[in-house]
């Protein structure tokens, strides 16, 4: 529970931060009658939409995809195990957009974001068991 829980804080920040990096207006570039927002409001903003997302997503996503696909150690087991936590990312995007919004979403680039948020939640998933079980 620990190490998923690490794995949701560490793929939170990483998406987040580069969702803040892509969409942060350097000083040199902003025009004087415009309001910018910061990296750090930014990047909070980002982390208070994603958490809770990530967070039950990917518990739900560890439930569901356990039952489906036979986790052994192997390392063939990791390519078709991340891809089915990329499918299920574009899964939860859809839903999502379906269900909060009307507004026209790059949609390419939102279910890129939410299969790529998946699979690193899973990668660091899977990096935090084999350093735990090392470590015992």
């Amino acid at each position: 529970m620990l190490k998923r829980l690490l794995a949701v804080i560490l793929t939170t920040t990483l998406v987040c931060t580069v969702l803040a990096y892509i969409s942060y207006t350097p000083l040199r570039d902003r025009t004087s009658d415009t309001m910018y927002e910061s990296f750090g409001s930014t990047f909070l903003f980002y982390v208070l939409a994603t958490l809770p997302i990530i967070l039950l997503s990917g518990f739900l996503l560890d439930f569901l995809i356990g039952m489906i696909i036979n986790r052994s150690s192997t390392t063939l087991a990791y390519v078709p195990t991340v891809l089915g936590y990329g499918v299920y990312g574009i899964v939860i995007a859809s839903l999502l957009i379906l269900l909060t919004t009307k507004d026209a979403f790059d949609l390419p680039l939102s279910f890129t974001i939410a299969a790529l948020t998946a699979m690193i939640y899973y990668s660091l998933s899977v990096v935090f068991n084999r350093l735990s079980q090392h470590a015992h």
